[in-house]
């Protein structure tokens, strides 16, 4: 008798488990709406995609504490009007108005809600390393070149070298996470008689905070912690009188960058960036004593993202 109480309890509580589980699954995703038109109706406009949204099981329009962001872009080109919707990290999905904007705006919300990344991975919980993680997963990959110029005091004088560098971020949506190898090097050879830098190598891994993920454009700031190899020439009195040679370091060091990316909702992106490297070390040289000194560097550029 006993052992049957145990087992009906345990199985009413396995039941009442599973019932609480689906119910937190089928709960739907609050989901924040951002418009942007020049219509006068903005504000109505705005209230029917909020009552348009209610009407899907799966989400829920929320002003705070959203598990998604739908982002509306409502546009008038040629007699035309174009609705476009774009929710997370999702690619933007275009409806032309044939019939009325309602019509259009819910044509555009079945398909964007049904690929919301945040559905697709399951229920929305409120925790910060779940949605980054989840983003991590459905967020897009993109490769990167840039160009720039890394500009250093040595020996009491600016010098500046071109480089150029190679990206690959994963993106999750306003954090994206990125490794860096950049290359700068001195094109023409140093002039004899004092202290050069000839060239600078990193290799870093960045956190990217984006200020407007659905936005076209939109400002960023970040870290970036990794290596810094930096190559030196110059006198060097170790090795004699009017000797001259080179001498290299390779240590652990700390970035800080910010930027503005453009052209965010298309395939091809554009990144203007600065980047200030600080060495947590100095370039010393015992034997040769060709160079010792602490060389910050301020990196000026601008990337292509695919």
């Amino acid at each position: 008798m006993l052992c049957r109480t145990v087992i009906v309890g345990c199985l009413a509580s396995l039941a009442a488990g599973l019932w609480a589980g689906s119910a937190r699954a089928q709960s739907p995703t609050e989901t924040c709406v951002e418009l942007k038109t020049v219509r006068e109706d903005a504000a109505a406009i705005r209230d029917l995609i909020k009552t348009e949204i209610d009407r899907f099981p799966t989400h829920r329009s929320a002003d705070e504490g959203c598990g998604s962001f739908l982002r509306v872009e409502i546009i008038d080109l040629s007699g035309t009007t174009y609705v476009t919707g774009r929710i997370n990290t999702q690619v933007p999905h275009r409806e032309a108005m044939t019939d009325d904007l309602a019509t259009a705006i819910e044509r555009m919300l079945r398909v964007v809600l049904h690929n919301d990344p945040v559905r697709l991975r399951g229920p929305r919980r409120d925790n910060l390393l779940r949605r980054t993680l989840r983003g991590l997963k459905h967020g897009a990959t993109f490769f990167g070149a840039e160009a720039y110029q890394v500009m250093s005091v040595v020996d009491g004088e600016l010098e500046a070298l071109p480089g150029i560098a190679a990206v690959v971020r994963r993106e999750a949506q306003d954090w994206h996470l990125a490794a860096r190898l950049s290359f700068a090097h001195r094109l023409a050879d140093p002039p004899p008689g004092g202290l050069e830098l000839t060239g600078r190598i990193g290799f870093g891994l960045q956190a990217l905070y984006f200020d407007d993920p659905l936005a076209d454009t939109s400002f960023y700031w970040g870290i970036e912690l990794g290596m810094d190899h930096q190559r030196m020439a110059g006198p060097a009195p170790g090795y004699g009188e009017g000797v001259e040679d080179e001498y290299s370091q390779t240590g652990f060091a700390v970035s800080g960058r910010a930027g503005v990316e453009f052209f965010r909702t298309t395939t091809g992106r554009l990144d203007l960036f600065a980047q200030v490297t600080l060495p947590v070390f100095a370039t010393h040289d015992e034997e040769g004593r060709i160079a010792d000194t602490w060389l910050p560097g301020l990196s000026l550029g601008a990337g292509l993202w695919f």
